[in-house]
């Protein structure tokens, strides 16, 4: 019994590592041992070396996780042989893969995730990220108000030695984006599906707006606006739907009415896309439209990776890759519906959300995307699990045994 609590803890221990680090780790940059190791890289070999054990004992992992990891291998190896045909260099294909290879957290998440108290637990470190989060911008932007001006702001979080550390300052009123802020969209999302109403859930889920209006980024905006259209419309309707909705249009076009003036340079950005999707446009073959360039073949302007997802997907992957992705968001759907929609709504709107947000910014093949995705499907398919056994009730505190 002993034995098996210490297991628990050390399994608990080595999940929050792993989790918070890419929850608020950004590029995986911000721990470094050296120029090419990082924190990052060594706990993927750490959950792959476990991920090996298991299957060597064990030999089963759910056919849903099968499906994804069987379609990743075959999809990457194919994509990084048209890739290298094409005249790609091995730096450049390896720097496409990589990002990639969080893909197999599912498989940790799969047999690590037993029990319900299991799931709770990562929705809390959901929580804790996206609260840590709103902290770090809530700071960041009483520093600025104070100084008024951005170069303090850049100096206190930026290693003038260092460019590990991926922050932007957007306009002149210290807007402060980072690339892991999907997590504070995602928080958002657990918050409000997974806490009990109350002052606490109001005032957090305040908060959070607040920083996610601070990171001065239309997409998560707009994305997270997205999915809660989703919900209210599709997902959950009722009439207060309606309600809800309207006011949430009406807030929605209000913060971005009053910000848009003082986030940076759109048009640029905008420019920088719209040419991207023209170049992509002029190199598309027969050939490419099916498979893809190729692992390591970008465009002019994008050599390596592209703003919008979706479209270096199918840059080089093709509609076989862009296939591969709407199979994972199929799996995530029929294990919504599969599972009690109170316990997984909030799971499937986080992976609605990383497909929207991927529409116009770099994320479902991105470790922080894969990583909500991985999570999102593991614990939908427990939950349909541990439901044909019992009820759950993830806002209950009441552990349930292991199954």
């Amino acid at each position: 019994m002993e034995t098996a609590g210490a297991l628990q803890k050390i399994k608990y221990a080595f999940l929050t590592v792993v989790l918070l680090e890419l929850m608020l780790g950004g590029t995986g940059r911000l721990v470094e041992f050296t120029s090419f190791l990082t924190l990052r890289m060594c706990l993927f070999l750490i959950y792959m070396c476990l991920i090996i054990v298991y299957l060597l004992i064990k030999r089963t992992l759910p056919v849903e996780v099968v499906v994804i990891i069987v379609f990743f291998l075959v999809l990457n190896i194919l994509s990084s042989i048209v890739g290298y045909a094409g005249g790609a260099v091995s730096a450049d294909i390896f720097e496409d893969v990589k990002p990639l290879l969080n893909t197999f957290l599912i498989c940790y998440l799969a047999f690590s995730v037993k029990t319900a108290a299991d799931i709770r637990y990562l929705i809390n470190l959901l929580k804790i990220s996206a609260v840590l989060l709103t902290v770090f911008h809530l700071v960041l932007y009483c520093i600025f108000l104070k100084y008024s001006d951005i170069a303090i702001l850049y100096s206190a979080i930026n290693s003038a030695e260092s460019n590990n550390t991926v922050f932007l300052f957007k306009g002149d009123s210290g807007f402060v984006n980072y690339t892991g802020d999907i997590y504070l969209c995602v928080g958002f999302i657990v918050w409000e599906q997974y806490t009990k109403n109350g002052w606490v859930k109001v005032l957090v889920l305040a908060l959070i707006t607040i920083a996610i209006v601070l990171t001065g980024t239309r997409g998560l905006i707009i994305a997270l606006a997205a999915v809660y259209f989703v919900k209210w419309l599709i997902l959950k309707f009722n009439y207060k739907s309606l309600l809800y909705l309207a006011f949430g249009v009406m807030i929605v076009s209000g913060v971005y009415l009053n910000i848009k003036d003082n986030i940076g340079d759109k048009v640029e950005s905008d420019e920088t896309r719209y040419e991207q999707i023209d170049e992509v446009k002029e190199m598309v073959t027969p050939l490419s439209f099916v498979v893809g360039h190729g692992y390591g073949i970008g465009v002019p302007v994008r050599p390596i990776h592209m703003e919008i997802s979706f479209l270096e997907i199918f840059h080089k992957q093709g509609i076989i890759g862009l296939a591969y992705y709407v199979t994972v968001l199929f799996i995530a759907y029929r294990a919504y519906k599969r599972s009690q929609r109170e316990n997984s709504i909030g799971f499937y709107m986080s992976v609605l959300f990383i497909f929207f947000v991927s529409t116009t910014n770099p994320y479902v093949n991105h470790p922080l995307g894969i990583t909500v995705i991985a999570i999102a499907i593991v614990s939908m398919l427990k939950l349909h699990e541990l439901e044909k056994m019992g009820e759950v009730n993830l806002l209950n505190s009441k552990k349930e045994q292991n199954i």
